[in-house]
């Protein structure tokens, strides 16, 4: 697969690289082959392997800016020209509407947020998680639930010859989600500047699911806060995934 470099690996964190398919892609300098230094904007060839970048390839030499043009030698028999003013007001960039947000970061994928809610951030209560992370993993935790149960009736009926049900299987699940789902809520909830402990609302009868469930609904705050960047608007933010 092929794409660009967005930011270099340092000591600020590792690499990013943008691949054509739209994903970005975690690395390191020791995956870079060829003894290269990568630089922003290079483009490269690699193997994606979940969230990170393998055997990496640079593809030519890296961008380097342009060189300033020379400034121009002050002629002594040029007469002084007088500024003139133009008869029109100059035309002014617009600025940002009041309460407007900046352009949305591209996210990684709903089934990419699921695989990693359940494996690299399975006990990860800290940072923040956008709309799209929370639903992405909601929508195949949903999926899982059913291809479980399906099988639970499957292997009851060869075993028991369907005279009794034992969901072995979707408990299995049960238990196995309950950790990574806490987890994304909280982190959704740190999304909204708001306390991880506000999950505990969810045991208030009839009205605390209610509440979460707005809650998680909400869009991404642009501004960072305690947890960290906006997972949504900061590009900076793909570092702390």
């Amino acid at each position: 697969m092929r794409g660009q470099v967005l930011k270099a690996d340092g000591a600020d964190g590792p690499g990013l690289i943008l691949g054509d398919d739209g994903v970005r892609y975690n690395y390191e300098q020791a995956q870079v082959r060829g003894g290269s230094s990568l630089a922003s904007g290079q483009k490269v060839d690699f193997i994606g392997l979940g969230d990170e970048a393998r055997d990496i390839y640079a593809l030519g030499p890296a961008p380097q800016a342009a060189a300033p043009a020379p400034a121009p030698m002050p002629s002594v028999a040029a007469a002084p020209v007088e500024t003139i003013q133009p008869p029109y007001p100059q035309v002014q960039a617009p600025r940002q509407a009041y309460g407007s947000k900046p352009p949305a970061v591209p996210g990684d994928g709903v089934w990419t947020y699921f695989i990693r809610s359940i494996t690299k951030n399975y006990f990860k209560f800290t940072g923040r998680a956008r709309r799209q992370e929370y639903w992405g993993y909601t929508l195949f935790n949903v999926l899982a639930y059913i291809a479980v149960f399906i099988l639970d009736i499957i292997l009851s009926a060869i075993i028991y010859g369907g005279g009794d049900f034992i969901p072995l299987l979707t408990l299995l699940w049960f238990l196995f989600q309950i950790i990574p789902s806490i987890a994304v809520t909280v982190r959704r909830l740190h999304d909204q500047d708001l306390s991880g402990w506000l999950y505990l609302i969810t045991w208030v009868p009839y009205i605390g699911w209610l509440v979460i469930f707005v809650f998680m609904l909400i869009d991404s705050r642009p501004e960072s806060n305690v947890h960290g960047p906006s997972p949504k608007y900061d590009p900076a933010a793909s570092a702390f995934n």
